[in-house]
């Protein structure tokens, strides 16, 4: 399976996921405010993507660099939020850290994405 293949099945599956939580959240959920959104299901998934793509074009995994990034700028924004807010909670640091994460997990998939297939050529 070639690694365009892959990425599109990932992208798939990524997806779906976020339909179901859509309709879960539509449907379950009515009366209830939750926060969630789709997006917060996909770093546990698009680590395991990262896995399996770099494992599969590279024949080594580049999951623990993009965990490594993924803590350092969560630190940096600790950091930050401590210099700029006295008032730091756990849950407002917790909120933060993982929608970084959303971000920083999936900006990491897409490049390494793209860095396994300009390998590939």
């Amino acid at each position: 399976m070639t690694n365009i293949a892959i990425f599109l099945g990932q992208l798939l599956v990524l997806l779906i996921v976020a339909g179901i939580v859509i309709s879960i959240k539509k449907k379950v959920l009515t009366h209830h405010q939750v926060r969630m959104t789709p997006v917060d299901f996909w770093p546990p998934i698009l680590l395991l993507f990262i896995h399996q793509i770099s494992i599969n074009g590279l024949s080594n995994s580049l999951l623990p660099q993009v965990v490594v990034i993924w803590i350092g700028i969560s630190l940096l924004i600790l950091f930050w939020q401590i210099f700029s807010n006295q008032e730091l909670t756990y849950k407002k640091f917790f909120v933060i850290f993982w929608r970084f994460g959303d971000l920083i997990v999936f900006i990491s998939w897409v490049g390494v994405v793209i860095y396994v297939i300009y390998q590939s050529l």
